[in-house]
């Protein structure tokens, strides 16, 4: 087997792990009323490929503010790595083309811009 497809193997299998999971089944119950983003989100886990999440883009997946030794998209475990996935998931689930960097990017960049929202929203709220 080519060095290339075993990396990518050992990626995608490292990527799904109970963490990442939490995200996927919250995605799922988001979706729960929309059957038709709902089927687009489980294909992704039923296609032939070898790594349907796209694990060496995930890899590559940064937010300006991560610091210089984040490794990528899915590999730490805290609720804001949860939260990126979440949104991940959602925006893959409205065109579900698959997980490619401009799909991560967009994701990564939604997830700060309503943690944004919220912080500007309590702000405003201590002003009444």
């Amino acid at each position: 087997m080519e060095a290339n497809i075993v990396n990518e193997i050992i990626l995608s299998n490292c990527f799904f792990t109970y963490f990442n999971m939490s995200a996927w089944a919250y995605t799922a119950g988001v979706l729960e009323d929309n059957k038709v983003r709902l089927k687009r989100h489980f294909d992704l886990m039923n296609t032939n490929q070898i790594d349907p999440f796209n694990a060496l883009v995930l890899a590559k997946g940064r937010h300006k503010t991560d610091p210089q030794n984040y490794r990528g998209l899915g590999t730490r475990t805290d609720k804001k790595e949860r939260g990126r996935l979440a949104e991940l998931f959602y925006l893959q689930a409205e065109n579900g083309k698959g997980i490619n960097k401009a799909v991560v990017d967009i994701a990564i960049q939604e997830y700060h811009v309503k943690l944004a929202n919220l912080a500007l929203k309590e702000a405003k709220s201590k002003l009444k």
